[in-house]
């Protein structure tokens, strides 16, 4: 209730005035095209021409394309997005099929395949074209045509539950895997608790990847994180591509890895390996070619294409290989769009060997670049491309798709399984593994066998999987086939066949020394999906001769040996092999990633007795052991951590003392995720090595001294804390942190001294405002006196953070109101959006009409910031534009937070491309964050039994603690049973007096900076 009180309050602070501020402008001022405009304006290749498929009004807005075996092209197009259909009413939403197409790739025929539906954004047509899994919200559906007219008759949910939150990153990407599986993205922001027949739900939250059964039977994981996914394609290899936002354009994802997200942990054994390391200078990446076929020229097959709807392109990458780890190599764009209303989100390739392009069609370049409810949105333009290639003489003819339609012969369609076109070699495949009967198994053998083509033997391998029929000593043959396609084929049906372990073992220890790097990939990722302890020593071998550029190959090789050592049996059996010190390292390595006590044990033994560890893992080990150690283990753990430090040779080895707080730091958080508080024996060590680090003339040192008894709440050094904080030559930085963790320590006792600061006029204003929020977190009634007491004549900026401090508790809230009714502070604070959201959380009664009669004959509540917009942009047009001292600008302010150019941190959204937004909507994110505030990126704020509050961005849940990042982006750890109550406000915990923080010349060149991040031309 609460939550939904502030999301009110912040509107009606908005609306109550004499007028209503301007809605922001519009992202393109540009009007639309006509199809045959936009053709015009769009830059290919040379030879390459685009022809127009279809457009408004024969469809709306395109979410998802997918072609069907009959050659069809069917597509879920939308009128109600953003916003799914209300409650009580028929949604408007549906899918059609697009057939008939003329020499010019138009589409003669397209018909109304299903009606009512509500945002669908996944989309696979059924083998056969009369049924298709579509999502709608919530649901994953499965549409059938019972009579053949085209219309689909009945509905049923397939999967279900799906979140819709966040409707741009819901479930999408539907995709055949060769393996019959059906492929498909989760996106950003919205967490699904899904389930198919077997009832048996998996959890999904924000970016994954999973697999279902086309039956509705089963789903499961695939790969875990990435931001928001959208787009799917495989290679030719069985080897899974997806196109990200927010972390990288392009993955090569391995199955069972852990991907970058917003905050989130990796599986302990770290994120999955990168390919791609540009941007294409933006963060909006939607769909996803792997072009496998032969339509296009040479130069062109196994590239990657991604539509990139903010940049108005469609980007492309060649692919180098370091053993089986591809490396994305940037190319020039494919596809240059004049038209700023070109939005490409899904791209296909097509049974004839054409790119089809979805392209969105909207001013607007996404979900959140302006309010949902802005009347700039296009509802109803969308249109469909296919990209051809004529040659640069014009004579090039595009081939017709092959007609599985009516080649229903074995004999055929066992010949398409060696099409050039792996769109046709999936269709083929998918009639086959549905229709084969004895004769045709017999048939499918025989390829399997002796086919010349290696792409039909492995084809044929899998058709005689999926419809049971494949004879072992068939797959044993494909194993040890000349051809390496077919080797690594016959070890990924290895991996999806349980009941064949001990032969996939035998064949597959064989494979680990295949010359060929995909065989030793594949063969280790069967060994990891038929977990044996006979299986350790050969992934160790595996592992040790494998040169660390294989990033991919390494990363499975960790994850499959990991997979062996789930249960505790196998590390006790460790203890009685002779083991190499390399073979030890290699399993220190992936126990992180077993959450044990055994491993942990096995750990640490490691710790103890290898005098080679790098610090880095060090940290990493010292926090496993710490969080799953078997009780008793924190205080050994604790004297091996103060025996490495004590010795020189040591203290270099981890880093010297700033190394030193980090390991402590580790053992500590570890200790805390476990719910274990750190014993006497602990402070007094972080004690001591607090007040070395303080007493250091080392600025970084003396900080990280701050740092470490703020986190540790280590009140024997309180005093020298106090004394720091109020020493005016010492750097502003040191005493801000100072202030802040002489609060940790005891929020309580610290009141008197905050208040003394609140209080000082010569005190520099950040140390005030800092003092002011420290207060209002501590809802003591001295603290809110105080508040109250230093409000009417403080300075407009301490002011704005005094009202902040006190509308976030009842209390304080009712205090504010009064001092405002009495005259005695404006009520333009009550304006300010971190005030309006606070309020709107702090449960007081009869709020709106309170508001109503203090804020009445006020101007617009967005005046003052659209003053200041105004204000700045106007400076910024007189001020001389320096971006490159604004990259140093954005690294000490933002990069905390912000990751731009690969750099930085991921606690808020990424910013590469930012400068396509223009000035306007810059300034915009920068002097007003919570304006467009992402949901995802929303301030939480946690009230604790003892009365204090904690605001800032949930990250993650640890174990027994909340972490969150706050206004700086730094982490704070909450541990959850101090929690008394939990609830979201519509603000960004970036600060909203963000530019009163920095010089404005400063300020001048961050936003040049920013706008400088446009992609290359």
């Amino acid at each position: 209730m609460r939550r939904l009180a502030a999301v009110f309050v912040v509107a009606l602070l908005s609306s109550m005035t004499n007028g209503r501020a301007a809605e922001p402008d519009k992202v393109s001022s540009a009007p639309p095209r006509t199809p045959a405009e936009e053709r015009k304006a769009f830059h290919l290749p040379p030879g390459f021409v685009a022809e127009l498929v279809a457009a408004e009004p024969e469809i709306q807005k395109p979410l998802n394309i997918a072609f069907d075996d009959r050659g069809r092209l069917w597509v879920t197009d939308t009128v109600e997005y953003p916003f799914g259909a209300a409650a009580g009413t028929t949604p408007r939403d549906g899918v059609k099929v697009l057939s008939n197409f003329g020499p010019d790739g138009h589409a003669r025929t397209i018909e109304t395949f299903a009606t009512g539906l509500n945002i669908p954004i996944g989309l696979l047509p059924m083998p056969g074209g009369r049924q298709a899994l579509v999502h709608s919200i919530p649901n994953v559906l499965r549409l059938t045509d019972l009579d053949g007219d085209g219309k689909a008759d009945k509905r049923e949910p397939a999967y279900q539950t799906f979140g819709s939150k966040d409707t741009h990153g819901m479930t999408n990407a539907f995709t055949w895997g060769v393996d019959g599986w059906i492929y498909a993205t989760h996106g950003f922001s919205n967490e699904s608790k899904v389930e198919g027949a077997d009832k048996k739900p998996i959890v999904m939250q924000s970016g994954n990847t999973y697999r279902m059964r086309p039956d509705g039977s089963h789903l499961e994981y695939v790969t875990h994180g990435q931001v928001n996914p959208f787009g799917l394609a495989f290679d030719p290899l069985g080897n899974l591509y997806s196109s990200d936002c927010h972390s990288r354009p392009i993955y090569q994802l391995l199955r069972g890895a852990w991907y970058p997200s917003f905050g989130k942990p990796d599986d302990g054994l770290g994120f999955g390996p990168e390919m791609c390391f540009h941007d294409h200078g933006s963060t909006g990446i939607a769909g996803i070619v792997y072009y496998a076929a032969d339509h296009f020229p040479k130069a062109y097959h196994d590239r990657v294409f991604i539509g990139n709807p903010v940049t108005n392109r469609i980007n492309q990458d060649a692919i180098e290989w370091r053993g089986s780890t591809p490396k994305a190599i940037e190319k020039a764009d494919f596809l240059v769009s004049d038209d700023p209303w070109f939005r490409p989100v899904d791209l296909k390739l097509g049974p004839d060997g054409a790119l089809y392009v979805a392209d969105f069609y909207n001013r607007i370049i996404g979900h959140y670049e302006v309010p949902l409810t802005h009347p700039g949105r296009d509802r109803t333009s969308g249109r469909i491309w296919r990209i051809v290639y004529k040659g640069e003489d014009g004579k090039t003819v595009l081939k017709p798709a092959r007609d599985l339609e009516t080649s229903t012969s074995v004999a055929d369609l066992i010949d398409a399984l060696g099409d050039p076109n792996i769109t046709v070699r999936t269709f083929a495949a998918n009639r086959l593994a549905l229709n084969t009967d004895d004769r045709g198994a017999q048939q499918l053998e025989e390829a399997a066998r002796t086919d010349k083509s290696p792409t039909r033997r492995a084809q044929a391998l899998w058709v005689l999987y999926r419809s049971g029929r494949l004879a072992v000593n068939v797959l044993a043959r494909a194993a040890t086939d000349e051809d390496r396609l077919v080797r690594v084929h016959a070890q990924k049906i290895l991996a999806e066949s349980p009941a064949l372990a001990d032969l996939a073992r035998e064949l597959s220890f064989k494979a680990l020394k295949d010359t060929d790097p995909f065989v030793r990939r594949a063969a280790a990722e069967t060994l990891g999906a038929h977990p044996d302890e006979r299986n350790i020593e050969p992934l160790l071998a595996l592992r040790a001769a494998t040169t660390s550029d294989d990033t991919h190959l390494v990363h499975v090789a960790r994850m499959a040996l990991r997979d062996q050592l789930r249960h505790d049996s196998q590390w006790r059996r460790l203890a009685s092999l002779s083991l190499s010190q390399r073979q030890r390292a290699d399993l220190a390595d992936v126990a992180p990633g077993v959450p044990s006590a055994a491993s942990a044990e096995f750990l640490f033994g490691y710790l103890k007795e290898s005098p080679n560890v790098s610090s880095e893992d060090i940290k990493r080990f010292l926090h496993h052991v710490a969080r799953h150690g078997a009780k008793g283990t924190e205080g050994p753990l604790l004297a091996y951590l103060k025996k490495l430090a004590a010795s020189s040779e040591g203290l270099n080895k981890i880093g010297g003392l700033l190394g030193q707080v980090e390991l402590l730091k580790s053992y500590q958080q570890g200790l805390q995720e476990r719910g274990v508080a750190l014993n006497d024996d602990g402070r007094k060590y972080a004690e001591a090595l607090a007040a070395t680090l303080l007493s250091s003339s080392n600025d970084a040192a003396t900080l990280a001294g701050v740092n470490l008894a703020g986190a540790f709440r280590l009140s024997g050094v309180r005093g020298e804390l106090l004394a720091l904080s109020a020493t005016s030559t010492a750097p502003e930085g040191q005493r801000l942190e100072a202030l802040s963790a002489v609060a940790a320590i005891d929020l309580k006792a610290a009141t008197p001294a905050l208040i003394a600061v609140l209080g000082a006029p010569d005190a520099p204003l950040s140390l005030r405002d800092r003092a002011a929020t420290l207060l209002g977190a501590s809802n003591q009634p001295e603290a809110r006196s105080a508040l109250l007491s230093a409000l009417p004549n403080a300075p407009q900026r301490v002011q704005s953070a005094l009202a902040a401090a006190l509308a976030a508790r009842r209390p304080g809230a009712e205090g504010l109101l009064d001092l405002i009714k009495s005259g005695k502070a404006s009520a333009r604070l009550l304006q300010d959006n971190r005030v309006a959201g606070l309020l709107g959380s702090a449960g007081v009664p009869d709020l709106k009409d309170q508001l109503a009669r203090l804020l009445k004959g006020l101007p617009p509540a967005d005046e003052k910031v659209n003053a200041l917009i105004a204000a700045r942009r106007a400076g910024y047009g007189l001020a001389k534009s320096d971006a490159a001292a604004g990259a140093k600008v954005f690294e000490t302010n933002c990069a905390a937070c912000h990751q731009l150019g690969g750099k930085g941190g991921k606690v808020g959204p990424q910013l590469d491309g930012l400068g396509l937004r223009g000035l306007d909507r810059v300034l915009e994110d920068v002097l007003d964050p919570s304006r467009n505030v992402d949901q995802t990126f929303r301030a939480t704020n946690l009230a604790l039994k003892d009365g204090r509050v904690v605001s800032g961005l949930l990250l993650r849940e640890e174990g027994a603690v909340l972490v969150m990042a706050d206004a700086q982006g730094k982490e704070v750890r909450v541990p959850s049973d101090t929690v008394e109550e939990r609830s979201i406000v519509p603000l960004s915990p970036m600060p909203a007096n963000f530019p009163e923080q920095i010089a404005e010349p400063d300020f001048y060149r961050l936003i040049a900076f920013l706008l400088a991040q446009k992609p290359k031309e």
